[in-house]
């Protein structure tokens, strides 16, 4: 549905903070105005895995310190690498959506190459695909990371900003993915606090006010703070590292309900059908946070 479409390049890595003013200050359309809204994709060549960087992500998302210094990177972290570009391109006057409102619902990610801490490696990310469904208007933010020409991780996160309450909706709401069966193992039991999500948007550069402030939070219509969802992913599969994705892997993921702070939450797993499965759920209420599999 879209027919415009921007292109963007950096010498370097932008600083992903300085975007926040615009990201939440600019001025965007009513959603229901949205006819053919702009694509954008964003380049940034020679991007360095800085091996500081990942350690202090590691440490905030629970994966082993010692592999880390041996040069492992977490699947997770070229997200956070990526970031900055998300946040250019969600700063720019012509992308459409208002960011503060987005609702990311899903996370695909491909490994078809390794990541070591010092590579050089070009980044490129796309907004594009959007598509209306019948809770919002849906779109995709694809990134590709290369060394060498060749690519070694791929993402789709894919984000929603939904109807205004006024639009009358005639489709139910898509199947959701069953919850962890009763003798799923619990691999870890902790607590989330207001701190946790302050922790990783240091690390991350995701400052985004509905996950560190009550009132900021329920300004954007939620009932207090909510945590990262990509943290909840990072420390789901931080838990059980050995069994987690390794190599050329697919993970899928689905982020269900936000985890509202504070919170006590447990980390399960299972397999089912072939492939490795983990959630993140309530420990009070056992309500599915997230759910990500793998083969």
């Amino acid at each position: 549905m879209s027919n415009r479409k921007i292109h963007l390049r950096f010498p370097v890595l932008p600083s992903g903070l300085a975007s926040y003013p615009r990201v939440v200050l600019t001025r965007r359309p009513d959603l229901l105005e949205v006819t053919a809204p702009t694509e954008f994709d964003v380049r940034v060549d020679r991007v360095r895995i800085d091996a500081a960087r990942v350690a202090a992500y590691a440490a905030v998302c629970g994966f082993d310190a010692a592999r880390v210094r041996d040069g492992y990177v977490p699947i997770t972290y070229p997200h956070v690498l990526a970031m900055p570009l998300h946040l250019r391109i969600m700063a720019n006057e012509r992308f459409p959506l208002r960011p503060m409102g987005l609702i990311h619902l899903s996370n695909t990610i491909v490994t078809p190459g390794e990541l070591r801490t010092g590579q050089a490696l070009d980044l490129v990310v796309a907004a594009r695909n959007y598509r209306k469904t019948d809770a919002g208007l849906v779109f995709d933010m694809d990134t590709e990371i290369s060394a060498g020409g060749r690519a070694v991780w791929r993402e789709t996160c894919v984000f929603m900003s939904r109807w205004p309450d006024s639009v009358q909706r005639t489709g139910g709401r898509p199947p959701r993915p069953p919850k962890a069966p009763k003798d799923a193992s619990v691999l870890a039991e902790l607590d989330v606090k207001l701190n946790t999500a302050w922790e990783y948007a240091r690390v991350s550069g995701d400052f985004n006010p509905i996950h560190l402030n009550d009132r900021a939070a329920r300004f954007f219509g939620l009932r207090g703070a909510i945590s990262h969802g990509m943290w909840s992913l990072a420390r789901s599969l931080a838990a059980n590292p050995g069994a987690a994705p390794n190599g050329d892997s697919r993970l899928e993921t689905q982020f269900l309900t936000p985890v509202q702070l504070p919170a006590r939450v447990n980390v399960k797993e299972w397999t089912e059908e072939g492939a490795a499965k983990r959630a993140m759920c309530d420990v009070r209420t056992g309500r599915v946070h997230m759910y990500a599999y793998w083969k």
